[in-house]
This record gives structure tokens, C-alpha cells and sequence, in this order.
């Protein structure tokens, strides 16, 4: 039996080091499989809810806010115009920037993969990467991505943001909070303003 013993420890440690391994590569497929069945129930649901004339119009103009040029600034209004409920445009702008940054946030080590291959590319991930941990000890990182993701200018949103954060260092469950936080801010703001709440600031 004292021969044996190694061995069963070897074979029970062998057991383990596998299950840990599959396990890892299920969480793996469960946080990319995830965000797509998040989104794609989600339509299912809003489109079972809206009227026939409306989900056509609906589902262009979701499409359209992935293509530039349209933004925000565009989409909001025109889901508006055509009488979507302000819910349902708040909650998918909110929803699509935060599902895209998911899908790229938790699968970084793909880009990683890419990057660590092209020797200039890596070298500049480095360079990059360093100069952001200076920027995180004077606490301007964070507040910067976020204005960033808030400012409705060309070239932000859940995907763009997403990939600067990555690039910067910063790390993938702060990063969707991040687009979160932001495209809650200014999808809320947008929705107000075409809704006439800060008309006031015109009239003064």
C-alpha cells in the first residue's frame, strides 16, 4: 500500500489540474457565449413588444448605431421621432454599449495574442501600458475613460472606450462598469434634452 500511495496522490492531483483546466476554459466559452444570448434575448423581447410598423425601423437604426457615423447623438433622437417608448431606446443604447464592451473586455487575451506577435506593436503595448500605471496612481485614468465614454463626440462608445481601457491596462469588470456608468450618463442626458427638460438653459 505504501508504494501505491504516490501514485493515487499523483493520479488525484492529475484529476484536479484537469478539472481546473476545463473549468477555466468553460468560463471562458461561458463569458463569451454569455453577452451574445444577453442581447439576442433581449431583442427577441423588443421586438415581440413593439408594433409591426415600428420594429422594422427599430431594428435599422439598433444596426445603424454599430456603423459609423451614427452615434448617440443621431439614434436617440430618431428611436424617438419614430415613437419608441423612451425606455425601450434608453435601455438598448445602455444594453449595446455594454454587451460590446463585455465581448471585447473578457476576450482581450485575443487581441493580446495578436499584439505580443508583432514586435513594434509590442513594444508600443508596453510603452503604452506604462505610461497609463503612472496615470493610475494620480487617479486621472479612470476619470478620463469615463468623460471619454460620456462625451458624445465621434469615435466613443462601449467599443472604442473598451479597447483604449484594455490597451491602457485597466481591467475587464472595470471597464464595462466604466462604458456602463457613461453611456447610462449620456444616454439619459440625450433622452432629457430631446424631450425639452433643459430647455431653460436656452431660454437664459
Amino acid at each position: 500500500m505504501k508504494m501505491k500511495l504516490p501514485k493515487v496522490i499523483v493520479d488525484i492531483y492529475n484529476q484536479f489540474h484537469d478539472i481546473k483546466t476545463n473549468l477555466a476554459t468553460l468560463y471562458k466559452f461561458i463569458g463569451f457565449i454569455i453577452p451574445f444570448l444577453t442581447i439576442a434575448y433581449y431583442f427577441i423581447f423588443v421586438f415581440d413588444y413593439l408594433p409591426p410598423n415600428l420594429a422594422a425601423e427599430y431594428g435599422a437604426l439598433a444596426l445603424a448605431y454599430f456603423l459609423p457615423p451614427a452615434g448617440k447623438e443621431t439614434v436617440i433622437p430618431a428611436m424617438i421621432k419614430f415613437g419608441i417608448s423612451p425606455f425601450i431606446v434608453g435601455s438598448t443604447i445602455i444594453i449595446m454599449d455594454v454587451i460590446s464592451s463585455s465581448i471585447i473586455a473578457y476576450n482581450w487575451w485575443f487581441a493580446e495574442l495578436i499584439i505580443n506577435h508583432i514586435p513594434y506593436l509590442n513594444r508600443g503595448y508596453a510603452w503604452l501600458q506604462k505610461k497609463a500605471k503612472k496615470m493610475k496612481r494620480k487617479k486621472l485614468l479612470t476619470t478620463s475613460l469615463l468623460l471619454f465614454m460620456i462625451i458624445p463626440f465621434q469615435g466613443t462608445g462601449g467599443i472604442n472606450t473598451t479597447i483604449l481601457a484594455r490597451m491602457l491596462g485597466i481591467k475587464a469588470k472595470k471597464t464595462v462598469m466604466i462604458c456602463f456608468i457613461g453611456s447610462m450618463i449620456t444616454t439619459t442626458l440625450w433622452i432629457l434634452w430631446w424631450y425639452g427638460f433643459f430647455n431653460f438653459l436656452m431660454l437664459s
